[in-house]
């Protein structure tokens, strides 16, 4: 016999209220089939599989009621896209078609991340990065719901396992969405995190906004070595160098040192920029600029170093 679940349960998995769950029941039908020997509400398998085709649609921007009448009508594609109804255009019937909001798509990732789901993590924040861009989707999606997985664990303990997926989601759609461009004869701007910083995706979404403006990058990524830097910058010879610390504890000024030695026999001037809360102590004095926000990131970029075409 197939296992039955109460509503709590199926709240938990889908990261949906109960009163919620009670609402689309009561509207459009999209509720408890089953019942307990008691008689109490108990979610079949399918019911399970049509509330989270339900939940899926509505974290890309589909309205509830819209969602209802396409998860009624069948189960979704494998590849997770609703497919089209009869006489409905697939673009339309994605859902893809429109730019959605910030609070949806936030609200849309954050359900997903609960449930997850990480398939819809990602089809959202890649519709977003194609619709309104990298530092829009960073600053009003990707920023916000990561912040307040991190405030939920700080605060009871639980979530982590969804910070942790849901940080790798959004790792995996900036890689996918945005590679370095490819031009080898200019050049670019190297990033590397201080040798105790692991913390690397505000670093990726500086990169990924860099080659939304044809930028040119290379990314040593986390916790690098300072002879890695020095040996990065001496063969390379880049145009900027970008620190990154997030916390004081990594902001090493010795990898500042480290990058002007490195950079002193270079024809042209390399500008060094440290990026990240670590480094507002003032511990990041001796760099030519300091970012917080990746607004101001690429700003420095584009206006000091002339990087943007």
């Amino acid at each position: 016999m197939e296992p039955l679940l109460p509503p709590s349960a199926v709240a938990h998995l889908l990261g949906v209220a109960p009163p919620t769950l009670r609402s689309w029941d009561r509207r459009y039908g999209i509720g408890a089939t089953g019942r307990s020997p008691g008689g109490h509400r108990r979610y079949t398998p399918e019911d399970l599989r049509r509330l989270t085709d339900m939940c899926r649609l509505i974290a890309e921007g589909a309205a509830p009621a819209d969602a209802a009448a396409r998860v009624a009508s069948g189960p979704l594609s494998e590849s997770g896209a609703p497919s089209a109804a009869p006489g409905v255009p697939a673009q339309r019937a994605s859902g893809t078609a429109t730019a959605k909001s910030a609070s949806a798509a936030l609200h849309g990732v954050a359900h997903a991340a609960i449930r997850m789901d990480a398939a819809t993590v990602e089809n959202v924040l890649e519709d977003r990065f194609r619709s309104r861009g990298v530092v829009d989707t960073w600053d009003e999606v990707a920023r916000p719901v990561l912040f307040g997985m991190g405030s939920a664990w700080a605060a009871t303990q639980r979530f982590v396992e969804v910070e942790h997926m849901l940080s790798w989601s959004i790792s995996s759609s900036l890689r996918r969405m945005h590679r370095s461009p490819s031009v080898p004869d200019r050049r670019h701007v190297l990033l590397a995190c201080t040798p105790e910083e692991l913390h690397t995706l505000p670093l990726e979404a500086l990169a990924a906004a860099l080659s939304e403006n044809g930028v040119v990058w290379r990314m040593l990524g986390a916790a690098t070595p300072l002879a890695a830097i020095a040996a990065a910058v001496r063969r390379t010879a880049p145009k900027a160098v970008v620190v990154w610390s997030h916390r004081p504890e990594s902001a090493d000024p010795e990898a500042l040192r480290t990058v002007r030695r490195a950079a002193a026999g270079a024809r042209e001037s390399t500008l060094l920029m440290t990026a990240g809360l670590g480094w507002r102590s003032g511990s990041g004095e001796a760099s030519d600029a300091w970012a917080f926000t990746l607004p101001d990131a690429l700003s420095i970029l584009s206006k000091e170093v002339a990087v943007v075409p």
